[in-house]
């Protein structure tokens, strides 16, 4: 029996917010990742869910190459052993 990883963090992303609707789209498009919402000012709510650490960097250093993107906080990191035969579905 294999075990497996969940890794499930959210961010505060502070945006141009005349790049809203470009900077949206690219975030929902990224495996993994869930804009939630976005104020006014430009702050958006993102949660990332990911098998490592690692991909959850990734995830955040590809947000931060968008175009109007202005800064990334990580407000929330957790992670859970998922047992490998149950998470396939297999008993």
């Amino acid at each position: 029996m294999k075990n497996e990883e969940l890794h499930i963090s959210s961010l505060i992303v502070h945006i141009n917010p005349k790049k809203s609707s470009i900077i949206e789209s690219s975030i929902n498009l990224l495996e993994g990742a869930e804009l939630v919402t976005i104020s006014p000012q430009g702050k958006a709510v993102v949660v990332l869910e990911a098998p490592n650490q690692r991909v959850i960097m990734e995830i955040i250093e590809h947000i931060n190459e968008l175009q109007g993107v202005i800064n990334t906080g990580l407000v929330y990191h957790e992670f859970e052993q998922i047992d490998a035969e149950i998470s396939e579905g297999v008993k």
